[in-house]
């Protein structure tokens, strides 16, 4: 495999694309020029490196992930929430008018509403903020790995740091890391399951 298009940081999505038609209509000798790598040794670790630098790791771009203060800010637009939330300065309301407005004890009602409104929220963000660590910790520990030259050995590396110039050497089973031209396969074949459905492999 030869090396997949790296993704400029700052360049618009127009430009990426054309740069993808055009590595896509390349000769492999061309792109091996462009990418300064070769086709039986890849690239080295330096050249390697600085390329990650450069363009970043090979994989899609995160949402910023939401803090706790958010998530219970979030928890408080349910229509339940805000059905609740109404109630207690309803009953706040009422009662500051009625003939009990110097009472207290009268406030109880609204006030028990609120701080259960608020403990149930809490509750809710702490539990979804601990979910989402989880759920990340999860994602790094089955991240996937692939075999790629450098410096003319195949060297097993995560996806992430499959970087423009890499010689990608795929097996069966292997997921394909990036957008890659394919050079040399003896019985290659692709599953687009779960892309278009089709449950036979593609040749």
């Amino acid at each position: 495999m030869p090396p997949p298009a790296p993704p400029p940081r700052g360049h618009s999505a127009a430009e990426q694309q054309a740069k993808q038609s055009q590595d896509a209509d390349s000769p492999i000798e061309e792109l091996c020029k462009i990418y300064k790598t070769d086709i039986k040794k890849g690239l080295s670790d330096k050249q390697a490196a600085d390329n990650l630098e450069r363009d970043g790791p090979n994989e899609l771009e995160k949402p910023p992930k939401p803090t706790l203060l958010m998530l219970f800010l979030m928890q408080l637009t349910s229509f339940i929430i805000i059905l609740l939330i109404c109630a207690a300065g309803a009953s706040v309301g009422v009662n500051a008018t009625g003939p009990g407005a110097s009472d207290p004890l009268s406030y109880t009602t609204g006030i028990a509403i609120a701080i259960i409104v608020l403990i149930n929220a809490g509750i809710a963000a702490w539990t979804e903020h601990k979910a989402g660590d989880a759920l990340e910790a999860l994602s790094q520990m089955t991240q996937a790995s692939i075999y790629v030259l450098r410096n003319g050995k195949e060297v097993q590396v995560p996806v992430p740091t499959v970087v423009a110039g890499d010689i990608v050497v795929l097996g069966t089973g292997d997921v394909v890391p990036a957008d890659v031209r394919l050079f040399d396969a003896k019985d290659f074949k692709v599953s687009e399951m779960a892309l278009t459905g089709e449950p036979d492999d593609v040749a």
